[in-house]
């Protein structure tokens, strides 16, 4: 039997690291926080350009693939999870992006306390330093850096001009009062490098003795005595190791890893353990349930001049841009080629922005790391709030076998209807007066594909994720519960969960910056801290 921790942190990602470092400020508790993956100390993590590579690379990435996708044409859908100190955070596009705040109010009105905007507005702002300084929104000496791109590239300024053509107003602060418009990302780099949580949370802060980090620490189960978590079964180099846990386990794996542990420690639904050999401690039927993720898809077009970024990234060009961002830590190097965005309204009826245009100026799967690039740019359109739900679930008590998953993407009919309505919007954008100097012809979805039959067909083949899987482990008081409004597991004392599968609802937005607020949120509860006072700020709607 291995040394006893007051608290055990299971996976280090946008949650985890958070958690365990709030944890171990109180220098008289013992914090052990485990990674199954290796350190975070590596060029293509530290470097922005780089980030296509370890979305690509199983070093870095538990490189899951979910099962046939039955409105996909039985399409597998890869689904890249940070395998590395840092999690996710360590291997994401980097934008920062709250979400809008009608999602947390509806958190609350979903019966979830402590979560409406107000609530939780302090802990964005716990959590950041924001290049532009603190204000009514944002914060200025939080762990995290992040700082607004500087949208140089003259097709970025082409989506700046044309989006406002459309009647978008052009937004100073897309996480502060008004999410919907056009905007100049933010992401979170500091100094050049990419800023995780890991980076944030542990490797810019002065050490703390009473943390201590396990890297290549895969967790096998949590086991329990009289449905209390009491011990973590974990496999290292060394062999196999339990550790006592004498306070709380907090499982921070992430919206695929955290139902599976679960189910591998007996906590989920009881027919589903029965099918996997899995022995019975509380049923909980939601566990892994509900599972949510933005769908997405990428417009294409060529550039009638040479301005793209893919004219900087030839053999030589790599070079200068490697070397650039090796001395002095700037240039492309310290980009993550996100540098503008837009949130939009497809259709009246919606209060708040129902999709997301994600913009990259260049052709190719650069995501790939070594797919050849072109002149050109791309949109990439995502849909904010998927009524789709998919699940997660083991076959066998095995606890090396990969979780097998399903997003169910356009199971809900409307789904695909926005995501149609998403692709006429951009091409009505793209036809714009802004893009006349630079536009060429549509690649993706191409001039033959005209109708809606034709898009929809398109949308199907093409039609994947944008990494933000989420629900899976929902909070909240209904029967597919899984844990309450401060991430403990109904049934199960010592237990939290702690990162997106808790969400009741996805929200309308990149994930990374919603699950730090939530760990900050969360991490204060479990030191026995008051809340934050709520900070009610406006925010608009369109009605």
């Amino acid at each position: 039997m291995a040394k006893s921790y007051d608290y055990v942190v299971i996976g280090s990602g946008s949650a985890g690291s958070v958690i365990a470092a709030r944890l171990a400020e109180d220098r008289n508790t013992s914090v052990l926080l485990l990674e199954a993956g290796p350190s975070d100390r590596h060029l293509y993590i530290r470097m922005p350009a780089a980030l296509g590579f370890p979305l690509m690379n199983d070093r870095f990435n538990w490189f899951y693939n979910s099962q046939p996708e039955p409105q996909l044409n039985g399409r597998t859908i890869h689904e890249a999870r940070g395998r590395v100190l840092g999690g996710s955070s360590s291997i994401n596009g980097m934008n920062w992006v709250r979400a809008n705040p009608w999602d947390y109010d509806n958190w609350s009105a979903m019966g979830n306390a402590g979560w409406s905007y107000a609530e939780i507005l302090p802990y964005f702002k716990k959590a950041e330093t924001f290049d532009k300084g603190a204000n009514a929104y944002r914060g200025g000496d939080g762990p995290m850096r992040v700082e607004t791109c500087k949208a140089e590239n003259p097709l970025y300024h082409a989506f700046l001009r044309a989006g406002q053509d459309t009647g978008l107003k052009h937004v100073a602060d897309h996480n502060g009062y008004q999410q919907e418009g056009v905007h100049v990302t933010q992401r979170n780099v500091g100094n050049g490098i990419r800023w995780s949580t890991s980076q944030g949370y542990i490797h810019a802060q002065p050490p703390k003795p009473n943390l201590t980090v396990l890297t290549g620490a895969r967790v096998l189960g949590i086991e329990t005595s009289n449905r209390r978590a009491v011990r973590v079964a974990v496999q290292t180099a060394q062999g196999r190791v339990r550790y006592e846990v004498e306070r709380e386990t907090i499982l921070c794996g992430g919206a695929i890893n955290s139902p599976q542990l679960l189910q591998l420690s007996g906590i989920g639904h009881a027919d589903d353990l029965k099918r996997a050999g899995v022995g019975l401690v509380q049923h909980l039927p939601g566990v892994g349930r509900g599972l949510k993720d933005h769908v997405a898809a990428p417009v294409m077009y060529r550039a009638t001049k040479n301005v793209s970024a893919a004219k900087d990234l030839t053999l030589l060009g790599k070079a200068w841009l490697g070397a650039n961002w090796l001395f002095f830590k700037r240039g492309l190097g310290a980009t993550n080629f996100f540098e503008v965005g837009a949130f939009m309204r497809t259709r009246d009826s919606e209060a708040i922005p129902n999709v997301q245009f994600e913009f990259v100026p260049m052709l190719g799967e650069f995501q790939h790391g070594n797919v050849k690039l072109e002149n050109g740019f791309q949109y990439f359109l995502s849909l904010m709030r998927p009524r789709s739900e998919g699940r997660v679930w083991i076959d066998s008590a095995d606890p090396l076998a990969n979780p097998k998953f399903v997003f169910n993407y356009f199971d809900n009919a409307d789904d695909l209807e926005q995501c149609v309505q998403a692709v006429k919007a951009i091409r009505a954008t793209v036809a714009q007066k802004g893009w006349d100097e630079f536009r060429g012809a549509e690649v993706t979805p191409g001039p033959e594909v005209r109708s809606d039959d034709e898009i929809r067909a398109w949308l199907r083949n093409v039609a994947g994720t944008n990494y933000h899987p989420c629900c899976s482990c929902r909070m909240g008081t209904d029967d597919n519960a899984v844990v309450d409004a401060e991430g403990r597991v109904h049934g199960v004392e010592g237990l939290r969960v702690v990162d997106a599968s808790i969400m009741p609802e996805i929200v309308s937005g990149n994930l990374n910056a919603p699950v730090i607020m939530l760990a900050e949120k969360i991490a204060d509860n479990i030191r026995g801290r008051s809340p934050l006072p709520p900070d009610a700020q406006p925010y608009y709607r369109a009605q």
